[in-house]
């Protein structure tokens, strides 16, 4: 069973339940964020709904090289406003974040920009990027909790898997 900690705007608990295709996140009363989890081989996917928070998480994972393991994930904020990725950590050890080469993904006081109706790939060529420091101590095929906290969505906690290269 995995745990998975939505944004304070949440007012009921989420309970997890883990099934065959992976994991689900159901509500136990209705209300206005409605959520689902799934992990694969590929990392974490994530699905957050509520008032103006339209968030889709697509494998989170850690992946492991040469210049240092690094938290890839790709944001996709269907939402109406600017959500901003504030800070993640991974495994209690936090990722320093760096923008993107378009001031749709640069780096502001308030974290790495996602417009509205943006998707993001972090990891990948001129987009934003999580990078650990080289001394953290992760293994290939371990599974690691992973914080994320957003302007708008709030904190986010997962696992997700540690990948090599």
């Amino acid at each position: 069973m995995r745990r998975v900690l939505l944004p304070a705007l949440v007012l009921a608990t989420l309970s997890v339940v883990a099934g065959c295709a992976g994991n689900s996140v159901e509500r136990a009363a209705p209300g206005a964020v409605t959520s689902s989890v799934r992990t694969s081989a590929d990392g974490t996917d994530l699905s957050v709904r509520g008032r103006n928070v339209d968030l889709r998480l697509t494998q989170v994972a850690v992946r492991l090289g040469p210049s240092g393991p690094r938290l890839d994930l790709t944001v996709d904020n269907e939402g109406p406003v600017t959500e901003h990725l504030a800070l993640a950590s991974v495994d209690g050890t936090q990722a320093t974040l760096h923008g993107g080469a378009t001031a749709d993904t640069g780096l502001s006081p308030a974290g790495v920009r996602i417009a509205p109706a943006a998707k993001v790939a972090f990891g990948t060529a001129n987009a934003p990027s999580a990078t650990l420091p080289t001394t953290a101590t992760l293994k290939a095929g371990e599974d690691v909790p992973v914080m994320l906290q957003f302007g708008i969505a709030g904190m986010i906690r997962l696992q997700v898997p540690v990948l090599a290269r």
